[in-house]
């Protein structure tokens, strides 16, 4: 990381505090800096993940299902599920998955 030229403190002198007492307050550019590194910090550990990878095998599939993988197998074979195949490889995309399963969504 290239090192960026020095500022002057920042300075809030002169704004009203909502008390209506004045509020002063000299801040240092590497306090400022160090202060967004941390909350972009924290940020990052609350925010979820950029998402799932964009396929799924066999396992992604069942555990995305929250099933053995013989089901996934089960609608493979009843054709109840779109996939994709990578030489032996059986690929689902979790959106498929999903829409499989909405078809026989049962109204309470």
């Amino acid at each position: 990381m290239t090192a960026r030229p020095a500022r002057p403190p920042r300075s809030f002198e002169g704004r009203e505090h909502t008390n209506g007492s004045a509020l002063s307050l000299a801040v240092s550019e590497a306090l400022v800096e160090a202060v967004a590194e941390r909350v972009a910090d924290l940020l990052a550990e609350r925010l979820p993940a950029q998402g799932p990878a964009p396929w799924l095998d066999v396992d992604g599939a069942a555990e995305h299902l929250s099933c053995p993988k013989s089901r996934v197998y089960e609608l493979i074979a009843a054709k109840r599920v779109r996939h994709f195949r990578d030489g032996r490889r059986v690929l689902f995309k979790a959106e498929d998955l999903d829409a499989a399963l909405s078809v026989r969504e049962v109204e309470t």
